[in-house]
């Protein structure tokens, strides 16, 4: 057994639409050293990674793993209906704008469904270029994985928003499947209280009883529940520190959910 691949757990590489961020798992302190990155505009996000790789602490470590996880566009494919031969040129005619990326695929065996993405080609090369061993998801998956846990609780319908660098993705879960998913760009307070609410009217969700919970990076928090909650009694944002019984990675300033529910899983 190769002795350097066990020694390190994985290097994580969060690839933003517009940011980057790296992390190293401290198993000691079951905690994670955080390292932002500062994007320079006018760049391509592959020079950028080629920049930090000169740059960062966490990227000069001697390991060969990498867990990678993307903020991208995602086409989910129920499992028993994906095809790894097929599934390319479906996502390619979902979303055009990723012509000539990468495709990928991940299998997310406790919600029954892949999630199909896409991956710069230049970004996937200089990735290579640095690790043996890759594993690359779309940013949503963990929080996925995790909500869909949680939705088993009580037994009222949830709806769950999550804000990541100016998008929402709003979804909701029937058992171990997904009854609802979709993501949309939402800069704004009231564009995000419309695209949630529009989704909630058409999935019939009921406004006494139903509830609704918010995480993420919305900017006006405070001011979203107040709007929600004009249409609908339960609205919850939620406290990642609360809910992972304050762990010493909920504590790090800037720490984004997914990350949280990546480590945490």
């Amino acid at each position: 057994m190769n002795n350097e691949t066990t020694r390190y757990p994985r290097t994580i590489i969060r690839i933003g639409r517009q940011t980057l961020a790296f992390a190293a798992p401290q198993h000691a302190t079951k905690t994670i050293t955080l390292e932002p990155y500062v994007v320079k505009s006018g760049m391509s996000m592959a020079a950028n990674l080629r920049e930090a790789f000169r740059e960062s602490d966490i990227l000069a470590a001697p390991n060969k793993r990498a867990q990678v996880i993307i903020d991208t566009e995602v086409l989910l494919i129920p499992l028993d209906e994906y095809d790894e031969e097929t599934a390319p040129a479906l996502f390619r005619h979902t979303f055009p704008q990723h012509k000539g990326e990468a495709v990928r695929s991940h299998v997310m065996p406790t919600l029954s469904c892949v999630a199909v993405f896409a991956i710069n080609k230049d970004l996937l090369l200089v990735i290579t270029d640095h690790y043996e061993d890759i594993r690359i998801i779309p940013v949503m998956a963990p929080v996925w994985v995790h909500l869909q846990q949680m939705s088993y609780a009580g037994r009222t319908q949830k709806l769950y928003a999550c804000a990541h660098e100016g998008h929402i993705s709003v979804f909701s879960f029937a058992k171990n499947r997904f009854r609802f998913a979709n993501t949309f760009k939402a800069t704004q307070m009231a564009d995000a209280a419309y695209y949630i609410l529009y989704v909630w009217q058409q999935m019939a969700f009921d406004v006494h009883k139903d509830e609704l919970y918010l995480v993420g990076d919305f900017e006006e928090m405070d001011s979203l529940k107040t709007e929600l909650k004009r249409y609908v009694v339960n609205v919850f944002p939620i406290n990642p520190a609360a809910e992972f019984n304050r762990s010493p990675v909920t504590q790090l300033p800037n720490i984004t959910y997914d990350l949280i529910c990546l480590c945490e899983s």
